[in-house]
């Protein structure tokens, strides 16, 4: 915890006011939340001094056919007004404590930091108190310099991977007709965000104003049996961009183990009509080590997401440089911050870190899903 910025190493964490987690946030998972720590490290995110925000998306000018051509002295061959659409953001409240006796704080020179039992394995609860584990013929521990500040790293972990779970999985709610102090805002995720409009792989017209979903079932319209991750699909997915238009600056294809494994298997089978190839490891996107996929469209990124964040039956590729965190600014503590609990009547020291925080994506159309992924 000492990279965190602000922190003073000499004095002990839970004596600490700290102000200043934002870049502790993106770091903290590393490969664990790929996602949350690129587009952090990339683009840093943006603040406001609001809970919500829009984000203006304009259809793009397709020529479909040929196009009028104009007569000397006529009046004009069409009038160009564009489609536009206003999409609303939120940013969720996240608010995790962690609390711990005056005891616990005290026994750092315990060989077992905990209560000394028969066991020789037990489990913190995190806040001075134990589990008891299997007795073994053994007995020992290993106790820490810091147990506080071993338990709020921990915390600022599992924080990151709930905010990564959120990156995808996020449903919205703006909260607006709940009581006051009893409604709870969620966030965009991706899955949801490309379903606005969505253009579907089976669709002729496409909406420009839309996300992009290309089916891998073996109808190739949502209605059949999914299949396995090919590159036939991830190539599918990439013409659909291309047709939709999206710039692709810094796409990505998120997948999960099980996923990688699958496309990894069809490179081993030595398929001669395969369409791509994976490059181990080749790049780097804001500290995060990420293979390289080959399509016919291009070279993309590769992230792993793990399969308990990655939602279920999906493959998305995503273009990172449309993707940002945005902060609600707290005024006088910022925007992920540390503060104090009263625990003194319970003989406990805590502390709560806690953000408004959400996440922009751009238009819907430079994104797509891999529906149907079995």
């Amino acid at each position: 915890m000492a990279a965190i910025s602000g922190l003073d190493a000499t004095t002990p964490i839970y004596a600490q006011q700290i102000n200043n987690f934002t870049g502790e946030l993106f770091k903290v998972g590393g490969q664990r939340t790929p996602l949350l720590s690129a587009v952090g490290g990339l683009n840093g995110g943006k603040t406001l001094n609001s809970t919500y925000w829009q984000f203006q998306v304009d259809d793009d000018a397709k020529v479909t056919s040929e196009p009028d051509k104009g007569g000397e002295g006529g009046a004009p061959t069409e009038y160009l007004g564009r489609k536009r659409a206003a999409y609303t953001y939120v940013t969720q409240i996240f608010h995790k404590g962690v609390q711990m006796t005056y005891t616990a704080l005290a026994s750092t020179g315990n060989q077992n930091p905990f209560d000394l039992s028969a066991n020789a394995i037990e489990f913190s609860d995190g806040q001075g108190g134990t589990t008891a584990g299997d007795k073994l013929a053994l007995f020992g521990g290993s106790a820490v310099a810091d147990e506080f500040a071993v338990q709020m790293e921990k915390a600022m972990t599992k924080l990151a991977r709930e905010v990564e779970w959120f990156l995808f999985n996020g449903s919205f709610s703006d909260g607006a007709h709940a009581t006051p102090g009893s409604g709870t805002r969620e966030m965009w995720g991706v899955d949801h965000w490309v379903n606005q409009n969505k253009n579907s792989s089976n669709t002729a017209d496409l909406n420009p104003l839309g996300g992009n979903c290309y089916y891998n079932d073996a109808n190739g319209d949502g209605s059949g049996s999914a299949r396995v991750l090919s590159f036939d699909a991830i190539a599918g997915a990439m013409k659909l961009l291309y047709d939709a238009h999206a710039p692709l600056k810094q796409p990505v294809l998120c997948v999960s183990p099980k996923q990688l494994l699958d496309l990894n298997t069809e490179l081993i089978g030595g398929n001669v009509g395969i369409t791509g190839a994976i490059i181990p490891r080749d790049r780097n996107v804001a500290g995060i080590d990420i293979d390289t996929v080959v399509t016919p469209f291009g070279s993309i990124g590769l992230m792993v997401i793990d399969p308990d964040i990655m939602p279920t039956g999906s493959a998305f590729i995503l273009d990172l440089a449309f993707i940002q965190p945005v902060f609600t600014n707290i005024p006088g503590y910022g925007t992920v911050f540390v503060r104090d609990i009263d625990q003194d009547a319970n003989a406990r020291v805590g502390k709560a870190i806690y953000m408004e925080m959400g996440a922009e994506f751009g238009p819907p159309s430079y994104h797509c899903k891999i529906q149907a992924v079995a």
